[in-house]
């Protein structure tokens, strides 16, 4: 059968962590962090001011792209005591920037928040199961 490849339902949490290129559906609202920029160009004809409107929940499918990375904060070299500062930090690996280029945008109407993350978490904990039984 062919045709596009289904999305995967991911947090939005989740989306600096995946492959680029992924074909990715989240639940986003326009309001204050987390977040990520969504690519909206190609669908500007067909969304609504509603859609667009600051509180409006929304389910967004699209692609996982590299962002260009951000300029240094300054151009000062490092010093001891930067470096110093760096090595005390806890090992993790910076998100790296990314956007979502989107295909498709549609109200999440209401939602109850809480049961939307136990379902999206449960249905990728036997993701999970079903790929390691392969």
């Amino acid at each position: 059968m062919n045709g596009p490849r289904p999305s995967t339902r991911v947090f939005l949490s989740d989306l600096s962590s995946l492959q680029t290129d992924s074909k990715i559906r989240f639940l986003g609202c326009k309001i204050a962090p987390p977040f990520v920029s969504v690519d909206i160009n190609a669908l500007l004809e067909d969304l609504t001011a509603e859609e667009l409107r600051v509180g409006t929940w929304l389910n967004v499918v699209g692609y996982v792209r590299e962002s260009e990375p951000a300029p240094p904060p300054s151009s000062f070299s490092s010093t001891l005591d930067d470096a110093n500062r760096s090595s005390q930090r806890p090992s993790t690996v910076t998100p790296r920037p990314v956007y979502i280029e989107a295909i498709m945008v549609f109200p999440a109407g209401a939602i109850a928040i809480g049961e939307y993350e136990r379902i999206l978490c449960d249905s990728q904990r036997v993701e999970r199961m079903m790929q390691s039984a392969h």
